[in-house]
This record gives structure tokens, sequence and C-alpha cells, in this order.
């Protein structure tokens, strides 16, 4: 296992894959690339990659096999079969799955190459595709200890961040997914905000100004650090005060005639928080709430 990494694998160039591939070319790497869509392939085959015909070719005499596919099925896909990458894998190489895939599709690789005698890594990363470009991506790590250290050049060559976060294969996934969830609810978020305010009448400038000042408040900070380590207490701000409020915001959006889902789910969130006693807490304590509900320890 502590052999250097020369030869690598590259299945899947979409935008994010290629960009990431470039890079592996740049830093020196042998690359042999592989796309369903074969003119993808051909601006890494003009900077020095070389053509394969399936996933088993590209996986071939590699050391490492980076995989950058959609989802579960196209990754269990692509492993399978006489053209798959188990067929061309030798025992002993690695294979990084870059992309978001369930944390269940991520045990079942490590598993599949348990059997065959390889590794497996979970790496999803984090960025655009201009990220990707600049080398600017930050990958999250689960898997064999050493298989990791092995490849820290590779990843050092498509990212600028690597956290490793153990050796359960689940948990780089899960990571990932939790990212793109606070994303996702961001971006939720911000469009209630913008119909809410354009149904009201005020201007989407004013509300884009507002949105950039509050997300990108020390506040919010401090707010994580209170959930962390678990610190309600004394209140900034009252879970009685933060429901009063939340209450007019679904009063308010209900006469504007603008669904606001996640001010009903906040709204019951300050209520169950103050129906367990709860009330005079900082308002980042509703955390508690989650806690309740998937069954973890009150404290």
């Amino acid at each position: 296992m502590l052999e250097s990494i020369r030869k690598v694998g590259f299945i899947g160039l979409g935008r994010m894959g290629a960009a990431m591939s470039q890079n592996i070319l740049k830093a020196g790497f042998d690359l042999t690339v592989y796309n369903r869509t074969r003119s993808k392939m051909q601006p890494l085959l003009e900077n020095g990659a070389v053509a394969a015909a399936s996933p088993c070719e590209a996986a071939a005499g590699v050391d490492v096999v980076i995989t950058c596919l959609m989802d579960d099925k196209s990754m269990l896909e692509a492993m399978s079969g006489p053209d798959g990458i188990l067929a061309g894998l030798r025992p002993g190489a690695i294979h990084i799955g870059t992309a978001t895939i369930s944390p269940g599709c991520a045990v079942r690789l490590a598993e599949l190459h348990r059997s065959h005698g390889s590794y497996y890594i979970a790496g999803p990363v984090v960025g655009r595709p201009d990220a990707a470009a600049a080398g600017k991506l930050t990958t999250y790590l689960s898997g064999d200890p050493s298989a990791i250290a092995r490849c820290e050049k590779l990843f050092s060559a498509y990212t600028q961040r690597q956290v490793n976060v153990g050796a359960d294969h689940r948990a780089a996934n899960n990571v990932k997914l939790a990212i793109n969830f606070m994303l996702a609810t961001q971006i939720e978020m911000m469009s209630e905000v913008f119909a809410f305010a354009e149904r009201s009448g005020i201007e989407q400038q004013l509300i884009g100004e507002l949105i950039e000042t509050v997300t990108g408040h020390p506040a919010l900070k401090d707010y994580a650090r209170r959930i962390r380590a678990r610190d309600f207490e004394p209140a900034a701000f009252e879970i009685t005060a933060g429901f009063k409020d939340m209450d007019f915001v679904v009063q308010a959006s209900t006469e504007a005639r603008v669904p606001m889902p996640f001010a009903n789910v906040l709204r019951d969130r300050f209520l169950t928080a103050i129906a367990n006693e709860m009330g005079a807490k900082d308002w980042s304590a509703i955390s508690q709430v989650s806690r309740l509900t998937a069954g973890l320890k009150q404290e």
C-alpha cells in the first residue's frame, strides 16, 4: 500500500469530471479516460490522456480509478459486467468515488471492492465547475486509512482541501448530503422571502440586500456554536419571542396569499419547544426539538 500513485483512470467527463481530469493531467499523472460520449474525451486526449473504450479498460493497469458519475444506478452499472470497473481493476488498486451518491451505495461499493481485493474511498467533492477548473474543490474522504494516505498527492491535484471523516464509507456521503441540504434550504428560504416581498410590494433590490446581510451575519456562527455546545442560556432572543414572530409571518403570508412552508414548519417547531418548557431558552434551542424527534438524548 506504500507504492506511489502514477497511473490514474477517470470515468465520467461531465463539467466537473472534465475539469478535475485536466488538473490531474497538469499534475503529471498518467491518465486514461472514459466517457460514454466520446467527444468529451477529445480535449483531454489533446493534452496527453489516453482514451479507453469501456470502464473496464479505464481501470485496467491503473493504481487508482476515479469515477464522477451521476447517481447510484450509473455507479453500480459502471462496476459490473465484463466491461465494468471490477473486470479491469487489479487487486490492491483503489477506486475513488467523487460524486454525490447515497450512503448505502457507498457501503455496497466498498463491499464489492473488498470481495475483489481492491479498495473503495468515498470522496465526494464540494464546489461548482468553475471551482473544479481552478483546483479549488474540497473533498470529504472516508474509507481505509492507508488507501486514503496513499492518494494524498492525487487528491491535491484536483482539490484544494481534503477532510478525512473516518473509516465508515457512509460518512463522507452523509457530509455531502448535509451540505447540499443546507444549500437547498437556503435557496428555498430566499425564494419564499422574495415571493412574499414581491406580493407585499417591497422592492426586490432591498430584499436582495437584506438577504446578503442576514446570511453573512456573524450571529449565525454564534447560533451554530450554541447548537453544537447546547448552550441556550442566557437567551439572546427567547423561543417565546421567536414563536410570536413566526406566528406573525404565517398570518402575513396568508394575507398576502403567499405559501411559505418553512414558516409553518418553524412555527410548529417553536410551539413544540414551548410545550416542552423551553420557552425561556434562546431561540436556537429549537434544535432540541430536532434531537427530540430523532430520539437523541436531551441535555
